[in-house]
């Protein structure tokens, strides 16, 4: 787990900062965006965080938040880490919501920025696992749960510090549960000078993985 607390915010205390003008920033993906937001909040998906989290400004205190908090929760405890003054919307917009707090449905056109790593399905990684280095980025508790065989375990939150331990000349198939976690880490990895081309995320994560038959090491 992250050591560093993360400050959550019930919808009511998050309404107080709202309307004192502090910024909020949602952490979903751009098709959640665009059906419903918390108005005026910034879009800055959690698959493009490591790319852009320079645009959150680190003189002021901010409020993220995502669907149900739990996105906006690992993207602020790497702010938190990072010293930003930063707290997270406990139950998401979906709680939000339902406290009678208003939202914004009118439609929107927002683009699709491409990624700088490459996105592989469960069938392309496991071509990938001979030449690659697989890193599970999940937290240590969940890694024991099942990984893909030969994976490392190095979660997200220690990713900075670790980065050491990565080599540059060999392919790194990023992992996590869902894809999220580990689109994070391979935007990040291409900001410090990895290959692009030699970064490799596995959409669906490990979910997708097991779903397509892919054994599991416990």
């Amino acid at each position: 787990m992250y050591e560093t607390p993360v400050k959550d915010l019930s919808p009511e205390e998050a309404k107080r900062l709202y309307e004192e003008g502090v910024p909020f920033f949602d952490v979903r993906e751009v098709e959640e965006y665009a059906q419903a937001r918390i108005p005026g909040a910034r879009l800055l998906p959690l698959s493009e965080f490591m790319a852009r989290f320079g645009e959150i400004p680190k003189d002021r205190p901010v409020v993220l938040y995502c669907r149900t908090g739990n996105r906006s929760w690992q993207a602020a405890a790497w702010l938190t880490a990072q010293g930003y003054q930063v707290y997270n919307l406990d139950g998401g917009i979906v709680r939000w919501y339902r406290a009678g707090l208003p939202v914004d449905t009118t439609p929107v056109e927002v683009g699709y920025a491409a990624t700088p790593y490459r996105e592989v399905g469960p069938l392309e990684a496991k071509d990938l696992l001979e030449s690659a280095l697989v890193v599970d980025v999940r937290e240590a508790w969940e890694y024991p749960e099942g990984h893909v065989p030969g994976a490392i375990n190095i979660p997200l939150s220690t990713l900075p510090q670790r980065l050491a331990e990565l080599p540059r000349e060999r392919p790194i198939l990023l992992v996590c549960n869902s894809g999220n976690r580990s689109g994070v880490a391979a935007d990040f990895l291409v900001e410090q000078g990895f290959d692009g081309d030699k970064v490799y995320n596995l959409e669906g994560g490990t979910y997708a993985w097991a779903a397509s038959g892919l054994p599991l090491e416990r």
